[in-house]
């Protein structure tokens, strides 16, 4: 390039570069500069454009007769692609302070919990939050005891009643009465040792059957016709300690159940 050709190349970049400093919010859409990758984003204004390269027309070297672009309209699109973003940043410096704010709300969100994952044997395992703390396992409530005898057929429950010895007068009835028939199978509600197992001797409960489950928790089977376990012998849930009789005050053949909670007697329906 000639001395007096750069000099002018040089002449039509700074004019360009004022033009486009003063009007480059026309050419470019508010919000849109350089981004975090380095890469110039630019959005022009279609007119806007077009007038733009009119002026560079007017400007440039012979190659205008072609219609194709000479020294001073690449002077000028090297402007706008090099010069527009930075006066854009400075038009709104809002939209940096905005997405700055952005990524420092998105720093400070807790990552979202792990659900917990089992183990190869179906169990739930604990799993580590991102803290490296390991989140506590809900753990299932233990099964519920097992029925005393079949039927559970209801015939005196548990709390006041008439007393069905006389017929007449309230007495409280400490325990739940299931109706069957001789013989039949009286199992323990859960598993345990047997404290007692012969005649009740402070009470009217004729044959009678206790056992320790532990934890403060006792259930007793009264008016057995006979009696299957010996005082200290540990038993299953479910295990037979003896069968439906009518011994002691009694009006008939059935199971009269006790719950005992730390020695305190509860409804034994709300137990089982």
């Amino acid at each position: 390039m000639t001395p007096k050709l750069n000099e002018t190349a040089r002449n039509l970049a700074d004019a360009f570069r004022r033009y486009i400093t003063e009007t480059a919010s026309r050419y470019l859409t508010p919000g849109r500069h350089a981004g975090p990758d380095g890469d110039r984003q630019h959005l022009f204004d279609s007119a806007g454009l077009q007038q733009a390269l009119r002026r560079a027309r007017t400007y440039s070297t012979p190659a205008r007769k072609t219609a194709a672009l000479g020294t001073g309209a690449s002077l000028l699109l090297s402007g706008m692609v090099f010069g527009v973003a930075e006066a854009a940043t400075l038009e709104a410096p809002e939209t940096v302070s905005e997405r700055q704010l952005v990524n420092i709300r998105q720093l400070d969100e807790e990552p979202p919990a792990e659900a917990p994952v089992e183990d190869g044997a179906g169990s739930t395992a604990p799993v580590q939050d991102g803290a490296g703390t390991t989140a506590p396992v809900a753990e299932e409530p233990p099964a519920k005891p097992s029925v005393p005898v079949d039927g559970m057929v209801i015939t005196s429950p548990f709390g006041w009643r008439i007393n069905p010895m006389t017929g007449s007068g309230q007495e409280w009835h400490t325990g739940t009465d299931f109706r069957g028939v001789t013989g039949t199978e009286v199992r323990s509600a859960r598993a345990g040792t047997v404290t007692e197992a012969g005649w009740h001797t402070t009470g009217g409960g004729g044959l009678r059957v206790v056992v320790d489950h532990g934890n403060g928790t006792q259930t007793t089977y009264n008016h057995l016709n006979d009696i299957r376990v010996e005082p200290g012998q540990p038993v299953g849930e479910g295990q037979a300690v003896g069968g439906v009789g009518s011994t002691g005050n009694s009006t008939g053949p059935h199971l009269h159940f006790e719950v005992l909670i730390n020695g305190e007697y509860i409804d034994p329906m709300t137990w089982l």
